[in-house]
């Protein structure tokens, strides 16, 4: 019933809706290999089937300057396959043609600005983004937050008037001092860490690598003490047990404040964690992909790819990141072990 309903919908847009066509092309112009196959490329998409979809898409590239919807859906499918690169390039090449004005386009070309360090054409993109793509509210978030990133990287001082998005916010300027290594980063860090209202344990981790990055090997050990391994997320047991063994270098590998591009991944995570809680499973692993995009050595966001497939049904792919992850953890098989190991005492008291 769905792929009827989706076909009837399809064929009316195409036959009725001529301000959909970027170029005034008749119908029979589609002919029905291509329409076929868009068409299969759709029903792909929708079932979130991304690769089926990216194959369909690619043998239909003949629309790219005919039908405007159809570069926003093969980037799309092409960035939830983790192909950025080839997402970026191919909006560059389309970027004249008015189908290529769509708000993760503009976003894609910011972070190839700032992954490539060119911060101040980073900036000029972000304010060309026309204000019709910025009435959502997360995407004005966004683009106000990535251009208060930018400008901290490009002035190195935070500028006063500062936008206000909650403990978005408070997150933001926690980073952005580490980045400057202001003095009063280890408040804002403890503030946000020691937040009653809200569980921001995770931030535990980047102020443990701050804090190693300056050689404050004490006060690390003197917050890991306090962490216990079983109850504790993943992220923080691994980053207890690098200083428990005495492994601090390795904090530094997947993470530094003085990497601009890490502290952008980590924000275009927390992005995605807000679509990942309203079940936007499909906006949520977009920007999980650009988050690893910026700072693929910290796999660790990689069991939010995962639970979010998994809660999309989609088991098998789930099941292969998790393998993924699985051999990227150097803690992975110590923790399981002593997991286990926990759960046999447990059924020996019981």
């Amino acid at each position: 019933m769905l792929k009827k309903k989706l076909i009837i919908i399809f064929i009316t847009v195409l036959l009725y809706q001529t301000p959909l066509l970027s170029k005034s092309i008749s119908f029979s112009e589609f002919n029905s290999k291509n329409l076929s196959k868009y068409f299969s490329g759709i029903v792909a998409f929708e079932n979130k089937n991304n690769s089926q979809a990216l194959d369909f898409f690619n043998s239909t590239k003949i629309l790219l300057n005919r039908h405007d919807p159809f570069l926003e859906k093969l980037v799309m499918t092409l960035i939830l396959e983790n192909k950025i690169t080839q997402a970026i390039n191919l909006i560059k090449t389309n970027k004249k043609n008015k189908n290529s004005n769509f708000f993760e386009a503009y976003i894609l070309l910011t972070l190839d600005s700032l992954k490539k360090n060119e911060i101040k054409k980073a900036i000029e993109i972000l304010f060309s983004i026309p204000d019709e793509l910025q009435t959502d509210r997360v995407n004005f978030i966004i683009v106000n937050s990535l251009i208060q990133y930018a400008n901290v990287f490009k002035n190195k001082q935070i500028k006063k008037e500062k936008g206000n998005f909650g403990n978005l916010s408070v997150i933001s300027e926690t980073f952005q001092l580490c980045y400057l290594d202001d003095k009063n980063v280890d408040s804002f860090f403890l503030k946000l860490i020691n937040n009653s209202q809200a569980d921001y344990s995770r931030y535990i981790f980047f102020y443990l690598t701050y804090l190693i990055e300056k050689n404050r090997i004490e006060d690390a050990k003197a917050i890991t003490d306090e962490i216990d391994y079983i109850n504790s997320t993943l992220l923080l047991s691994q980053g207890k047990s690098w200083i428990d063994r005495d492994k601090n270098n390795e904090f530094n590998k997947v993470f530094s404040c003085s990497n601009h591009n890490d502290i952008i991944g980590e924000f275009l995570f927390l992005i995605s964690n807000l679509f990942s809680s309203q079940n936007k499973y499909e906006k949520s692993n977009f920007y999980l992909s650009l988050s690893n995009y910026l700072n693929p050595k910290f796999v660790f966001n990689l069991s939010l790819v995962a639970e979010n497939l998994y809660l999309n049904k989609n088991y098998e792919k789930s099941k292969i990141i998790l393998k993924n992850f699985d051999k990227n953890q150097d803690f992975y098989y110590w923790y399981r072990s002593k997991k286990r190991s926990s759960n046999n005492n447990k059924n020996q008291r019981s």
